[in-house]
């Protein structure tokens, strides 16, 4: 797996601008235009991290099922896939996919798909109050929200999101388009393949290996390598008695 440590694609140099409030300060700073692709549970969470954060103006929002010229959290929708293309030209070239992985991670790749074709950069967006240690690499595109933990040497692949307080140990690897729910927990060099969904507190034991989209519930406990495309349910051990 290829990882990039990055905060900013490497075309939002040309996109800097200051909004209205930062001009008000004695002392300007740049920020960088972009949208976010979503504007559900998980785009209004990426809508408060981007605030915090203080580095982005958020240009509007695409969504393929909210009306143009509504509002979420105050950012305008300006509508669907369609105008993807009218937005890149105008200078907006980097984008949130908020597309929850949880549950739909076909559309989530999907919509990453459509943002490469007009040729967006994906800012990797990490919350202040997340812990990223220095020495884990983390490529394009990727989410750490609030209060999670990505330990040292670890590799987290492209579009991953790594959800309110959920730990990644030292060594682990999550390959691109995975996520984790809220409070999932991935001991030391664990290995979660590429669009394998973990859901909330559930735990992956020492060095396993989840393959590739896989689905592991709500609260279960993965002691042994989970085959890729296999469903751990909800509330389970894995692997089950008998």
């Amino acid at each position: 797996m290829k990882s990039k440590t990055t905060f900013m694609g490497a075309k939002m140099k040309d996109l800097q601008k200051s909004s209205k409030k930062q001009k008000s300060l004695g002392k300007r700073k740049k920020t960088y235009a972009l949208l976010i692709y979503g504007g559900g549970g998980h785009g209004r969470s990426m809508i408060d991290a981007v605030r915090v954060l203080g580095k982005y103006e958020i240009v509007g929002i695409v969504d393929d099922g909210l009306a143009p010229g509504s509002e979420v959290m105050g950012v305008p929708v300006l509508g669907d896939v369609h105008i993807l293309s009218e937005l890149f030209s105008k200078g907006v070239h980097s984008a949130i996919n908020a597309v929850g992985g949880i549950g739909d991670v076909e559309r989530r790749i999907k919509v990453f798909e459509s943002l490469q074709r007009e040729g967006f950069d994906f800012p990797t967006i990490i919350h202040p109050s997340a812990i990223v240690e220095p020495s884990a690499q983390l490529s394009f595109g990727v989410q750490i929200l609030p209060h999670a933990y990505v330990g040292t040497q670890a590799q987290i692949g492209f579009g991953v999101i790594v959800n309110n307080g959920a730990i990644v140990s030292h060594d682990c690897v999550i390959e691109d388009y995975a996520s984790l729910a809220p409070g999932a927990m991935l001991a030391g060099e664990a290995k979660v393949g590429r669009a394998v969904q973990v859901g909330m507190g559930a735990t992956i034991n020492l060095r396993l290996t989840i393959g590739e989209r896989a689905w592991i519930g709500n609260s279960a406990v993965v002691k042994r390598d989970v085959p890729a495309g296999t469903v751990v349910h909800a509330g389970t051990i894995w692997p089950l008695p008998g």
